[in-house]
């Protein structure tokens, strides 16, 4: 045989090992070794091609930790498409209430990433993620004590303990659908920024276990802190009108208003991370004719914002975040720049920026996720939790929020 011919057999060979399904990887921390000769066993654990965080390697073959093969590939992971795992366990109340969410809500959490605006290999844009519903843990009427942040996660961690196989803590985010914590009415916790441990806590609202809009909302909200996000994209400053994301508690649980609609009218896909870039708005200058141009089109979107009367905050929304907006509500649109506190912070003073979420996703939770994820993890867990994070959007705060919906009430000055 020509030697062009062997050459050319012996590439196809290699690649065609390297793209079956089998246990085989390279060892990193306590990783199993392959038994395959280097050779043959595929790309180096370095290379990620969709840099999504999970190696090529893996989501090509799969990987074995102690023994349990965890096959992403029939997952449907690819190396040329970024994707997302999450291990998903939920409580059912002594009342049967299932806090776990709907095949609806599933459906939806995947919608919104697959419609992210990023790029792949493969030429496609979007995520896949993998929401996997999993086990139903016991039932806790509360994680923690009230005030004791701590504790919520050592309970938390007596539930993933039991029931997470931590054969796959180096591919999934774990999270559990749960009833409160803290004894209180708080939606949700994540454990860091980034982060791969979380909390959907909707037991105490309204509707217990929240409905599928509070669910999907929350869902992304507090992943989205585990993908890097703060509440107000640039810091923790939260209730920024020109921060169009679900991170910002004005849009949680109803979703965006774009293209004339709340995203809880039935728009799943406006449950979504700030997309687009938007100006930055000096408080004590406010130019009420410019509404939130200045950067990308913002023609397709509205806003929720506030503003002080008698004393009182009450908050509201504007159907077009490129016309005009009456910042002090004065019911004119002033010519001259005007100060007022938009975002219910206590003071009319300060800039508010924003960050267009999706190209500042970061898919290993800072080395949390992949071959080390281990060792980053230990280093993760002596970090403190910002304060901000330690008592998410509650039913009683939601409530407030719903009055921008409804005939003005005022909100605690």
């Amino acid at each position: 045989m020509p030697r062009r011919h062997v050459v050319a057999s012996a590439v196809f060979l290699l690649a065609f090992i390297a793209a079956l399904p089998g246990p085989g990887t390279l060892r990193a921390e306590n990783f199993d070794l392959t038994l395959l000769p280097p050779i043959l066993a595929g790309p180096p654990l370095s290379r990620d091609s969709d840099g999504d965080g999970l190696p090529d390697l893996w989501e090509l073959r799969g990987y074995t930790v102690n023994g349990t093969y965890v096959n992403l590939p029939a997952m449907g992971a690819s190396p040329w498409h970024k994707d997302v795992f999450v291990w998903m366990d939920y409580m059912v109340t002594p009342g049967s209430v299932d806090l776990g969410p709907s095949q609806t809500v599933i459906d939806n959490i995947k919608a919104v990433f697959n419609n992210a605006p990023v790029t792949n290999p493969d030429g496609t844009t979007g995520i896949h993620i993998h929401p996997v519903l999993k086990n139903q843990v016991p039932y806790d009427e509360t994680l923690g004590v009230s005030s004791n942040y701590t504790q919520v996660w050592i309970d938390f961690d007596t539930l993933k303990n039991n029931s997470f196989n931590a054969a796959y803590a180096p591919s999934f985010r774990y999270m559990i659908w749960a009833n409160t914590y803290n004894q209180g009415t708080s939606s949700g916790l994540a454990r860091g920024i980034p982060g791969t441990d979380f909390l959907v806590t909707l037991g105490g609202w309204q509707t217990p276990g929240g409905t599928d809009w509070q669910k999907l909302g929350t869902f992304i909200h507090e992943l989205g802190h585990c993908l890097g996000l703060t509440h107000g994209g640039t810091d923790h400053v939260n209730y920024k009108p020109n921060y169009l994301s679900v991170m910002n508690y004005s849009f949680q649980t109803w979703g965006l208003y774009r293209n004339g609609h709340w995203g809880d009218e039935g728009y799943p896909l406006n449950f979504d991370y700030q997309r687009i870039n938007t100006p930055s708005l000096d408080k004590a200058s406010l130019q009420e004719g410019l509404g939130l141009t200045g950067a990308d089109d913002v023609s397709a979107y509205g806003t929720v914002y506030y503003y002080v009367s008698g004393g009182y905050y009450y908050n509201t929304y504007t159907t077009n975040a490129a016309a005009g907006i009456d910042w002090n509500k004065n019911n004119i649109i002033d010519p001259s720049p005007v100060s007022a506190d938009i975002n219910w912070s206590g003071s009319a003073t300060g800039t508010l920026t924003a960050q267009n979420n999706w190209p500042n996703i970061n898919y290993s939770a800072d080395g949390q996720l992949g071959p080390a994820s281990g060792q980053a993890r230990r280093k993760a867990a002596l970090v403190p939790m910002p304060e901000e994070l330690r008592h998410e959007l509650d039913f009683e705060t939601q409530q407030r929020l719903d009055t921008a919906r409804t005939p003005a009430a005022p909100a605690t000055p």
